[in-house]
């Protein structure tokens, strides 16, 4: 048997093999081991995301225990119970008759025109509240036209809404009213401003007349518009008026109970006495004064009573105020409930579990 002659090249080889050998086997032993420990992970991951993804809330499962779903339900329910009452009283209360106003004859239209403006011109001669001659409460324009038969929508919600906050301004005993001003809606050739249109409201204008501030004086720039999600439908007014301080106050307070939503957007008051009394003026403001009845002891003040009476020296002058108002038509009714065929209310909103 001939004995096997290694060079040192020889042997180099086969001890570099061997430690070769060794290496990768703890690195294969190594990274196996680190392989199986992340693929437990992920098995028991998704032992648990198929535990949690049993809980059903109707047809959707989510990932969340039972007992969270059930508290989430209970603060749906509670949110709900809050809500439907606030829109149901205050949103949609039984005095708002916005949403049952829709197209009608024109003809018709400016009848029902006439009749609130004769009722509301009646009234402020009754309780004194000054109107500019011939007064028509932001429907001048309609005095010579008539609008079209899809415009009496609009037209028909703008005067219910203007109707409200004039009843209110006369009745609370104001001074006058200036001006009511609306936009207009109807008017499809209009950009919202003062002018630079040539149909009118209507676009029934065959004269090529360009409509401006003078002309319009019941215009006001912009327009209408509905709230993202069609949750709601704005008007905007602006009324002009003069009232005293306390006057003011019963406008405000009646603007919140009315069974419409009436917001104040802005409102600018200027003062008709703008300049408070000078110290210097008090005495002329109050009068000469009457003899003296006071006693002559000693300490005592002569008591004195002015020629003039009693005089104000704040908050008994005239306010002239510029306000926009908005009227907001509710037209969501996704949280309104509504009988089923059983009779009891059912309500779809804010449930995931769809009933």
């Amino acid at each position: 048997m001939k004995k096997l002659k290694l060079t040192g090249f020889d042997i180099g080889m086969i001890i570099a093999f061997v430690v070769v050998t060794a290496l990768g086997g703890g690195a294969w032993y190594y990274l196996s081991g680190q392989l199986q420990t992340a693929q437990q992970q992920v098995t028991d991951a998704k032992t648990q995301y198929d535990k949690l993804s049993v809980v059903k809330q109707g047809t959707d499962a989510i990932i969340v225990s039972s007992p969270s779903s059930q508290t989430l339900q209970a603060n749906i329910d509670l949110l709900n119970s809050e809500v439907k009452p606030v829109i149901q009283d205050k949103l949609l209360a039984k005095g708002n008759q916005l949403q049952s106003k829709t197209n009608e004859n024109p003809v018709d239209w400016k009848q029902d025109l006439d009749k609130d403006v004769t009722a509301l011109t009646a009234e402020a001669k009754v309780r004194g509240v000054a109107l500019q001659p011939s007064f028509y409460f932001g429907f001048s324009y309609y005095l010579g036209h008539s609008p079209s038969d899809e415009a009496t929508s609009t037209l028909n919600k703008q005067l219910l809404g203007i109707s409200e906050v004039s009843k209110i301004l006369i009745e609370a005993g104001i001074k006058s009213i200036s001006s009511i001003r609306r936009t207009y809606d109807e008017d499809p050739h209009s950009s919202g401003g003062n002018g630079g249109n040539n149909g009118g409201p209507g676009g029934n204008n065959n004269n090529n007349v360009t409509f401006t501030a003078a002309t319009e004086p019941d215009r006001l720039s912009g327009i209408s518009f509905s709230a993202p999600g069609d949750a709601y439908h704005d008007y905007p007014f602006q009324v002009e008026f003069d009232a005293k301080a306390e006057d003011l106050r019963t406008v405000m307070d009646n603007l919140l109970k009315s069974p419409y939503i009436f917001i104040v957007r802005t409102m600018t008051v200027d003062n008709s006495e703008p300049q408070s009394p000078k110290v210097s003026s008090l005495q002329a403001i109050a009068g000469a004064p009457t003899p003296s009845v006071a006693d002559s002891s000693p300490g005592e003040v002569a008591s004195t009573a002015s020629t003039k009476g009693p005089q104000f020296l704040f908050g008994n002058s005239v306010l002239h105020i510029k306000a926009r108002i908005d009227l907001i038509e509710w037209t969501d009714m996704s949280l309104v409930s509504t009988p089923d065929a059983s009779g009891n209310s059912t309500n779809a909103a804010l449930s995931p579990r769809g009933n």
